[in-house]
C-alpha cells in the first residue's frame, strides 16, 4: 500500500508513479468528454454555456483543494522519507480533519454569495437560471470533494497512485451512467448532470476514506484518531494555503477573462466550454507529471538524498518535454474531429479550433514550469511558485485582456493572454 521511492532507479520510479496518475487524468479526460458530449447533444448550447461559465466558479473551489493537497501530500512524503511514523499519522489525521472542516465552511459561502458571483461574470440571462440550478447542487458536494482531494494527496505521499486510479475509474463510470439515466432517460437537464456528479463525489470520497483506514501498520490510523493535533496544522497550512492560493490566482484570472468571453455570447461560451475539454487531454499529463515530481522530490528530500532529487528533476525536466509536444502534435490533428463530439454548432467550433491552435504549442514551457513547481513544492517552497503565478497568470493575464479587448474586440486577444503567461511564468521562475 506504500511505495518508498528512496531507493532504486529514479527514471523507472518517477514513471511508475505517474503512469496511474496520467491513466486516471486521461480516464477522467474521457469521462468530461463524454459528460459534456451528452449535455451539448441532449440538452443544448445554452446548458453547455452554463456549465462552463459556472465550471470556472467550481475550480477556484477545487482548485485551491488541489493546492492545499499538494501541501498536504509534500509534508506526508518528508515524514514518510525519514521514516517520522509518528509524525506522520499525526499529519494524516489533522488534514483528514482540515478537509471536513474547510468544507463545511466553503459550502456554506459557496451558497450566500453564488448569485452574486454569476452576476459578476455578466451571464446571459438565457444562461443565467441554468448555471443557479447547476451550482446549488454541485456546491453540496464540495466537502467531499476535499474529502477525496486530501485522501488522495496522503496515498500519493506514501507512493500509492494505484488506488486513487481505481477509485477515480469507479467515480467517473458512475457519473456518467447516472447522467445517461437523469439527462437522457429522465430528461433533467443540468441538474440532472449536477446530481450525477454529487452522487459519485459522496462514493469516492467515502472509498478514498476506507483506503486509508486500511494503510500499513506504520501509516494506518482510525476514526476516534482523526483530530487536529497540536502543532501540525501549521506545517501543513505552511506548505498548503501558498499552493492552494497559487491555484486560486490561476482561477479567479480566469474567473475574470470568463465575463470578457460572455461578452462575445454563447457561442464563444460554448467554445471555450470545449475548448477546455480538449486541453484536458494534454493538460492531464503534465500535471501528472509535476504531481510525479512532488512525491519523488518529497521522500528523497526528506531522507536527506539530495542527489537523487537533482537527478529526478533533471530526469523530469526531460520527460516533459517530450510528453508535450508529442502530445501537442497529435490534439492539433485531432482537433477538428474531438470538437464535433461536443457539437455541430460552426461557431463554437471555430472559437475552439482557434484557441487551440494558438494557445497549444506554449505547452511545452507550461510543462517546463510544472517541473519546477513541482520540484520546489517537494521541498517545501510553495511561498515563491505563488507569487509568481500572482503575477503572470492573475495579474498580467487580466491587465492584457482589460487594455487589449477595449482597442481588439477579438477573441485572439483572450487566446493570447494564455500563451503569453505561461512564457512569462517560465522566464520567471527559470531565473528566480
Amino acid at each position: 500500500m506504500t511505495n518508498d521511492m528512496t531507493s532504486g532507479n529514479p527514471t523507472k520510479l518517477i514513471i511508475n508513479f505517474m503512469i496511474p496518475l496520467f491513466l486516471g487524468n486521461l480516464f477522467q479526460q474521457f469521462y468530461n468528454i463524454a459528460d459534456t458530449a451528452i449535455i451539448g447533444q441532449y440538452v443544448g448550447t445554452d446548458a453547455l454555456a452554463a456549465i462552463g461559465s459556472t465550471g470556472l466558479l467550481i475550480a477556484v473551489i477545487v482548485n485551491f483543494f488541489i493546492g492545499l493537497s499538494t501541501g498536504v501530500s509534500t509534508v506526508i512524503a518528508n515524514q514518510f522519507g525519514a521514516h517520522e511514523y509518528e509524525k506522520l499519522r499525526k499529519s494524516i489525521a489533522t488534514s483528514l480533519l482540515i478537509s471536513i472542516v474547510l468544507g463545511i465552511v466553503f459550502t456554506i459561502g459557496s451558497l450566500i454569495f453564488m448569485k452574486s458571483i454569476i452576476n459578476l461574470l455578466q451571464t446571459p440571462k438565457d444562461v443565467y437560471y441554468l448555471a443557479v440550478d447547476y451550482l446549488k447542487i454541485c456546491f453540496l458536494g464540495i466537502t467531499f470533494q476535499l474529502l477525496y482531494n486530501i485522501g488522495t494527496a496522503i496515498l500519493r505521499a506514501l507512493g500509492n497512485t494505484k488506488d486513487p486510479l481505481y477509485f477515480l475509474v469507479f467515480s467517473c463510470v458512475l457519473n456518467l451512467i447516472l447522467d445517461i439515466l437523469f439527462i437522457v432517460y429522465f430528461g433533467w437537464g443540468v441538474k440532472g448532470a449536477a446530481i450525477a456528479t454529487l452522487v459519485s463525489q459522496i462514493l469516492a470520497a467515502l472509498l478514498v476514506l476506507w483506503k486509508i483506514m486500511r494503510l500499513d501498520d506504520e501509516c494506518r490510523i482510525s476514526i476516534k484518531q482523526i483530530r487536529i493535533y497540536k502543532g501540525y496544522i501549521e506545517g501543513i497550512f505552511l506548505v498548503g494555503i501558498p499552493a492552494g492560493l497559487q491555484a486560486i490566482f490561476m482561477s479567479i484570472s480566469s474567473l475574470i477573462i470568463q465575463s470578457s468571453i460572455n461578452s462575445f455570447g454563447a457561442e464563444a461560451m460554448a467554445g471555450m466550454t470545449v475548448f477546455g475539454k480538449v486541453e484536458g487531454f494534454l493538460y492531464f499529463p503534465l500535471f501528472s507529471l509535476g504531481l510525479a515530481v512532488t512525491g519523488f522530490v518529497g521522500q528523497n528530500f526528506g531522507a536527506k538524498e539530495y542527489e537523487r532529487v537533482k537527478e529526478g528533476i533533471n530526469i523530469s525536466l526531460k520527460l516533459s518535454v517530450y510528453i508535450s509536444i508529442i502530445f501537442i502534435i497529435i490534439l492539433n490533428i485531432f482537433a477538428p474531429y474531438i470538437l464535433r463530439l461536443f457539437t455541430h454548432d460552426l461557431q463554437v467550433i471555430k472559437v475552439g479550433l482557434e484557441s487551440i491552435r494558438i494557445v497549444f504549442p506554449s505547452y511545452v514551457f507550461y510543462a517546463i514550469n510544472q517541473i519546477y513547481i513541482g520540484s520546489l513544492r517537494g521541498i517545501e517552497k510553495t511561498f515563491e511558485p505563488m507569487i509568481i503565478a500572482l503575477f503572470a497568470h492573475c495579474i498580467f493575464r487580466v491587465v492584457w485582456c482589460s487594455v487589449l479587448l477595449k482597442y481588439f474586440h477579438d477573441m485572439k486577444v483572450i487566446y493570447s493572454s494564455y500563451s503569453v503567461s505561461i512564457l512569462i511564468m517560465f522566464a520567471l521562475l527559470y531565473f528566480s
